[in-house]
């Protein structure tokens, strides 16, 4: 045998070996596991560290009472982490069996295969190790108004166990015996006990379709509506409380049926004697004697109406069916105990009352023209979404006129920010003017602002310049700009012959220069005039910021000290012809003027020719590109010394 194979033999055994003993360790309770030494102590147990785990129970679970935690716990694995030996229910079923516990009966408890959720592993201070008191525990899951009533019947009140079996039953909700067979344990079903089932024999009796078994409104632990007291051989035969053969008729033997002749329209199962169809002849928990809640009742026929009230915003009174219908007949159509506006109104206010000066027509019509009575899923329970709704009588409104610009209100529907429904103001507006514009569109000018205001916006009156629905114009106005601004001010745009017209003001875009609301700058100027001019002359303002300004372009008026903002009869918006605006600061006639000039008056030259009107690097304002001659103030190159003549 080589050295190699030696080699792995060896391992082989030792692995083994190593193995063996992992398994033997695992096998051997959890004390004999524990290693001595600075972390154990000799002799330790699990209780070592986990001492508080068990203590002051009064039910302690039998495996930790004798201190096999290794029954459950595996005793290594991840710190911080208790391994069991296997996953619930398993584990619990090495000792509990499941036939045992009732779990492979017919009905089974929800949840049981999570033991740990109703019982405490190590123990607890209740019975059966529960992890709280009985009924808290149970009532942690079941709903607890079934013992609201004014009488609690007694087992209930000792405990649910008193009836139930906690894991599973042959019988429906988990009782331990079927219904009559686990009342008579307490109770006496025979003929001759049971006063108050007058010799009837009840053994066979569901108990429950009469006596609710936690809680009832009653001693006789009844439901809250209870038939007046009779003689039972009034509707049954003698020895059992078998149903009559003819319910019907047994029921109009003392209540009056519904008048066919008289009434227009009869309850179905009224009409047909389906009495039993609607109500319980003994007791029900909803008056009057309703085999269930009216909501529940109703709408296991009107299925549609169930529909409707899952939708978001149902009608609440829709809940309660009776609040708006007859349960047997009715002189008005759907069993409706009234006109159906006369019964809106019992609820909400008259539109009719309000003294509003306009009262919507359907509000005094008919409520179901715009409302359905149920839900729609709508707020308001309205029919249609509100622009669709609305458009039905007011045709050409909005999105339906067909024109490009739509307030945004009405392009979302939403007719009521602005309109009240029933009553208001003319028009139904909810306010007038701009306190209505407000509510959206207060940024305009801010609280506090010292801006001065244009007039029709200062006095409210919106509507001299914007339609309120829809329009051609940006900004819903109810003209073009330059048409609109022209109904009030007379400003020329169009040149005469040989003039010039400021763009913005030629294509009516006044809102270019002009804010149509509120400004800082007269006459509602956007900014200051040369801010403005140079925010599309850019090249000007390079000028102005590079070079030596010149005044004019820069102080006062700026830009307005020469040119007209709207037209001009001269070329470039010139206010007057270039002599004369440049005469208006400069003498042309002075002896300092002519001696720069060869003696010519200003009458006799373009200015721009040598001079650049905004600014220059120049002494002089003098264009930039010079010649050469003139540069040096040679002009007697070109000129002769003539005053007055030129070469």
């Amino acid at each position: 045998m080589d050295t190699g194979t030696k080699r792995s033999r060896r391992f082989g055994l030792g692995l083994a070996a190593f193995l063996g003993l992992i398994v033997l360790l695992w096998a051997l309770p959890a004390a004999a596991q524990l290693k001595r030494g600075s972390r154990f102590e000799k002799g330790g147990s699990c209780g070592g560290c986990h001492e508080g785990v068990g203590s002051d129970l009064s039910v302690p679970h039998q495996p930790l009472q004798e201190g096999a935690c290794g029954t459950c716990h595996k005793s290594h694995g991840l710190v911080g982490a208790l391994r069991l030996q296997k996953e619930e229910p398993e584990l619990c079923f090495d000792c509990h069996g499941a036939e045992e516990l009732g779990l492979e009966s017919e009905h089974e408890h929800a949840g049981v295969e999570t033991c740990s959720s109703c019982h405490d592993p190590h123990g607890s201070n209740q019975q059966g190790m529960l992890s709280a008191p009985q009924k808290e525990l149970c009532l942690g899951c079941h709903d607890a108004t079934a013992f609201e009533q004014s009488v609690e019947h007694p087992p209930a009140v000792a405990g649910c166990d008193s009836c139930h079996l906690p894991h599973g039953s042959a019988n429906a909700s988990l009782l331990k015996k079927p219904g009559a067979t686990l009342c008579a344990d307490c109770h006496d079903a025979g003929a001759g006990d049971f006063g108050s089932h007058q010799g009837l024999q009840m053994s066979q009796a569901d108990c429950s379709s009469c006596h609710p078994p936690h809680s009832g409104a009653s001693s006789h632990l009844l439901k809250a509506s209870v038939h007046p007291e009779v003689e039972c051989g009034t509707c049954h035969e003698p020895g059992a409380p078998t149903a009559p053969a003819d319910g019907a008729a047994v029921c109009l033997g003392c209540h009056e049926p519904p008048d066919s002749d008289s009434a227009k329209v009869v309850h179905y199962p009224a009409a047909e004697g389906e009495c039993l169809q609607c109500h319980d002849p003994h007791t029900s928990d909803t008056g009057p004697l309703l085999v269930s809640s009216e909501i529940t009742l109703c709408t296991s026929c009107h299925t549609e109406v169930a529909d409707v009230l899952a939708l978001p915003n149902a009608h609440p009174a829709a809940q309660e069916c009776s609040s708006c219908h007859d349960g047997h007949a009715a002189d008005h159509p759907a069993l409706l105990r009234d006109e159906p506006r006369n019964l809106c109104v019992e609820c909400h206010a008259d539109p009719a009352d309000s003294g509003e000066a306009v009262i919507h027509p359907p509000a005094v019509d008919a409520c179901d023209s715009c409302h359905d009575p149920h839900g729609t899923g709508r707020q308001g329970l309205i029919l249609e979404a509100q622009d669709v709704l609305c458009g039905e009588c007011h045709a050409g409104i909005g999105g339906r006129s067909g024109l490009p610009v739509v307030h945004s209100p009405v392009a979302t529907g939403d007719c009521s920010s602005c309109h009240s429904p029933h009553a208001g103001q003319a028009r139904l507006l909810k306010q007038s003017g701009q306190a209505l514009c407000d509510t959206c569109h207060s940024d305009l000018v801010p609280e506090g602002s010292e801006k001065e205001l244009h007039e029709p916006f200062k006095s409210g009156e919106c509507e001299t310049c914007h339609l309120a629905h829809a329009s051609e114009e940006d900004n819903l106005l109810s003209a073009p700009a330059g048409q609109l601004c022209a109904n009030c001010h007379d400003v020329t745009v169009e040149a005469p012959p040989g003039g010039s017209s400021h763009a913005p003001a030629l294509e009516g875009d006044c809102a270019a220069c002009h804010q149509p609301h509120a400004a800082d700058v007269p006459p509602f100027l956007r900014a200051e005039a040369r801010f403005l001019c140079t925010s599309c002359h850019q090249e000007i303002e390079t000028v102005l910021t590079e070079a030596t300004a010149h005044d004019p372009a820069v102080e006062g008026d700026g830009c307005l000290t020469c040119h007209s903002p709207h037209s001009a009869a001269q070329a470039d918006l010139l206010t007057s012809t270039i002599v004369d605006t440049c005469t208006g600061c400069h003498d042309g006639e002075s002896p300092a003027f002519l001696n720069h000039h060869l003696g010519l008056p200003a009458t006799a030259m373009d200015c721009r020719g040598c001079h650049d009107p905004h600014g220059s690097q120049m002494a002089g304002m003098l264009n930039p590109e010079v010649h050469e001659p003139f540069a040096a103030g040679d002009c007697s190159t070109c000129h002769e010394d003539v005053e007055g003549e030129t070469p």
